[in-house]
């Protein structure tokens, strides 16, 4: 969680914004997965983001969907597990686990945060975990020395927003749409006067996610305010036709667009 928070303040105190970069592990081996995620860091990635893959990822579209269908065919929890160990070996940047909660059940919550930990992790996201019933998790994560990520989202009600800021113990993941991931859509002006709303309450860094795939969607959320943007299914897509030197040209576009916008 040091790591996590120390980067984030780095990033805000040098006045950049962050860029999230997420593959899923184990797509096409866990090897490559690990090769595209330091690809990326190498090319101006700070934090990584490395998906649990799972049969059932309801808030993704159909490239980070087909890209678990494709892991699931060889990975497994000690492989997930590995890679982030393998990662954290390679990369000082944060890392960040995508996981839907029954992968992290299987194992039992405890142990498998702990075995994250111990990997290198440093935060957790979890897309089908209600707020309501987050408090636990968010316990037993930071036992572990882990943060656990809240969501915004267009819909969310400002009521909510006071015990989202709480929880906001390293960044918040702004929903830009609704929708699933890579959705092709204009941005969604929706999520702008909520996270104006959130900051009345915290500051943690606000990270735009879904539908972001090129430097010229992240130079626009950048230039509206966002602290940095989430990119998972356009490096994916990049990973599955040119391997980690597509990653690695895709996040450096990405990072040369952020930088652009003052």
């Amino acid at each position: 969680m040091t790591r996590l928070k120390d980067s984030l303040q780095q990033i805000r105190e040098a006045r950049r914004a962050s860029l999230m970069a997420y593959l899923c592990a184990g797509d096409p081996s866990i090897e490559r997965s690990v090769e595209g995620l330091a690809a990326a860091a190498a090319a101006g990635a700070d934090l990584l983001e490395i998906g649990w893959p799972f049969s059932d990822p309801v808030a993704d579209g159909p490239v980070i969907q087909a890209a678990s269908e494709r892991a699931l065919h060889h990975a497994r929890r000690a492989d997930v597990i590995r890679a982030v160990a393998a990662l954290r070996a390679r990369v000082q940047q944060p890392i960040v686990v995508l996981s839907y909660l029954n992968p992290l059940l299987a194992g039992g919550r405890d142990e498998t945060l702990r075995e994250l930990s111990d990997a290198g992790a440093d935060a957790l996201v979890i897309p089908d975990l209600s707020l309501e019933e987050s408090a636990p998790w968010r316990e037993a994560a930071a036992a572990h020395g882990l943060s656990l990520t809240p969501f915004i989202a267009p819909t969310t009600g400002a009521g909510r927003l006071p015990q989202i800021a709480q929880a906001a113990d390293g960044f918040v993941y702004a929903v830009a749409l609704l929708g699933v991931t890579g959705s092709a859509a204009d941005e969604a002006e929706s999520i702008l006067p909520v996270v104006e709303a959130l900051r009345a309450h915290t500051k943690a860094p606000v990270l735009a996610g879904f539908g972001i795939g090129d430097a010229q969607a992240a130079a626009r959320w950048r230039s509206r305010g966002l602290d940095g943007v989430i990119v998972g299914s356009a490096l994916v897509a990049a990973m599955a036709k040119d391997g980690p030197p597509g990653v690695g040209r895709l996040v450096a576009e990405i990072r040369a667009g952020l930088d652009s916008v003052g």
